[in-house]
């Protein structure tokens, strides 16, 4: 009994005319029991393999071989009415792509007239690009209003009536034209809505592999690896590469290290310490090259310049002072109300941000030159720090709430109650996550764009200190932290699992340091007056 064509043709290919070997609505005579279309694979249908590699070699542009394939299998990557719907798109037969539609199988909960409007917007937009006015007017009214969809959108058509080039339509639309992609990208939006077993969904092999692929990253522990991920084995990662070992200890504070901080470049390295002093560190050999002195108070925190070249510094002594690290001079002193707990730079070098618990100026935007840019008031801020694209500041705040604002226009954008004490705020490298060390021994990650708690990093020892994270790896694949226990502990950022607990201080450790060159490398700051340098064995 020959195989409905149902079962036979269920997908879609890619845009540029996959051939359609169909015989007497069959795909080249297969019959239902043809073990070549629809038996087992490895747990799999072998007729969607099949059919999709197929799609694949077209897309790689190895048409004879899918020919040759599709002949030897005898299955079809599309029916015949799904090859003329396609073309009729491209071609911009819109009565013939309706009139098609109607006989395709559509995913469940489709409204047609929603399939319908998006054919008619475009044939009105192409009649406008040709500048008929009348053809376009009579589509807009006859065609489009009545289909009484999207009284909104249809508003906004009409306004492009008054266009006044078809190059004016194509910027106020955000439309790429006849001449461009426009009909490959409604056929791209019309197949969302048709069943995947009618229209294959482009690129659906190169999907699954990137989903593969996607897959053994998130399984592999110590995830630490730039080339690309081979098909051919599975990936791991192996532990030897995960910087876990101390490579040097820094002993030249005579106090509690605070804060450390490695320059952009990753050739040095900076720390602050409760002895009143900041030291630059050499990472090629990991000795002191410049100290400075000016703090009455302990330093609390850092910030290098984009260039490296100056640095900011923070102190319980109420003041910031901007530093020229080659010259190792203090280029100025502003001093505040209260002491000062964080800084960051603009991206120009030309601004930088500082916080403080100071009620009066919590946050305030200066020049280099002391001048105050912009000032927020009324909280009061333990942390903050700056998106890596700059259009973001994120702060932690005394009243246990994260404060976000932009920094186009100074407004809050965003404003999240705790219930707990958040004692530091770090932002990952793609500027979507930001990671708050809170009191109850947990440290959060947090998207800032949609303002969701993703996770939490549970483990650490933290109550009554100021304790500090960081993302590390290649790709921010891990979290870091320090704790009260003397201990560091490492979560997979993916899923939060505690993967490493790292020894070596004999008191808390206060602050965690990725260098931004070096995927093996970073510095931790400990109360026991030392720094360690963290580095892998491989």
């Amino acid at each position: 009994m020959p195989m409905r064509l149902e079962h036979v043709v269920q997908e879609n290919g890619n845009s540029n005319g996959h051939p359609s070997i169909l015989k007497n609505g069959t795909a080249n005579g297969a019959s239902s029991s043809d073990p070549a279309c629809d038996s087992d694979y490895f747990g799999s249908s072998k007729l969607e393999a099949t059919r999709l590699i197929i799609q694949a070699l077209h897309e790689m542009g190895y048409p004879t071989a899918a020919a040759a394939l599709e002949a030897e299998s005898m299955c079809s990557i599309e029916s015949q009415d799904v090859a003329a719907f396609r073309t009729s798109v491209v071609n911009g037969r819109w009565a013939e792509s309706e009139r098609l539609l109607t006989e395709l199988e559509l995913k469940a909960g489709t409204d047609v007239v929603t399939l319908k409007f998006l054919i008619r917007q475009q044939k009105f937009l192409e009649l406008l690009e040709q500048r008929d006015l009348v053809s376009a007017l009579g589509v807009l009214r006859g065609e489009l209003s009545v289909l009484d969809y999207d009284t909104r959108q249809l508003h906004c058509l009409s306004s492009l009536m008054m266009c006044a080039s078809s190059e004016d339509l194509r910027a106020q639309a955000g439309w790429s034209g006849v001449e461009g992609d426009s009909r490959n990208e409604l056929l791209r939006e019309l197949q969302k809505y048709i069943s995947p077993a009618v229209m294959i969904p482009e690129h659906r092999l190169a999907t699954l592999l990137e989903q593969a692929r996607d897959y053994e990253v998130l399984k592999c522990t110590y995830h630490n690896f730039d080339g690309a991920v081979s098909l051919y084995t599975d990936h791991v990662c192996d532990r030897n590469q995960f910087p876990s070992i101390t490579s040097h200890v820094l002993s030249d504070h005579t106090g509690e290290v605070w804060f450390v901080a490695f320059s952009n470049d990753g050739t040095k390295l900076a720390s602050a310490s409760k002895d009143l002093s900041v030291i630059i560190w050499d990472v090629a050999t990991f000795k002191s090259i410049r100290v400075f002195h000016g703090h009455t108070d302990a330093v609390t925190s850092l910030a290098w310049s984009p260039d490296d070249t100056t640095l900011i510094t923070c102190g319980l002594d109420h003041t910031v002072k901007l530093w020229d690290v080659q010259e190792c001079v203090c280029l100025l002193t502003v001093p505040f109300g209260q002491p000062v707990t964080s800084c960051a730079w603009m991206p120009s070098g030309d601004e930088f941000l500082t916080g403080c618990l100071d009620i009066e100026k919590p946050i305030t935007l200066w020049s280099i030159h002391g001048t105050t840019i912009h000032q927020w008031t009324d909280f009061r801020v333990f942390d903050l720090a700056l998106t890596p694209d700059s259009k973001k500041i994120v702060a932690v705040c005394q009243d246990d709430k994260i404060r976000i604002y932009n920094c186009s226009d100074y407004k809050l954008t965003a404003e999240i109650q705790l219930q707990a004490k958040m004692t530091s705020v770090s932002i990952s490298k793609d500027s979507k996550y930001a990671l708050v060390n809170i009191s109850a021994k947990e440290v959060h990650l947090w998207d800032i764009d949609k303002i969701q708690l993703v996770r939490k990093c549970v483990g650490q020892q933290q109550s009554e200190f100021i304790i500090r994270s960081c993302f590390g790896g290649m790709a921010d694949n891990f979290i870091v932290s320090g704790s009260e226990d003397a201990s560091i502990y490492v979560w997979k950022k993916e899923d939060a699992s505690l993967i490493e607990v790292l020894s070596g201080h004999t008191k808390g450790v206060n602050s965690v340091a990725w260098n931004p060159k070096n995927k093996y490398m970073f510095a931790s700051a400990s109360d026991d007056n030392t720094i360690r340098i963290w580095t892998n064995s491989a």
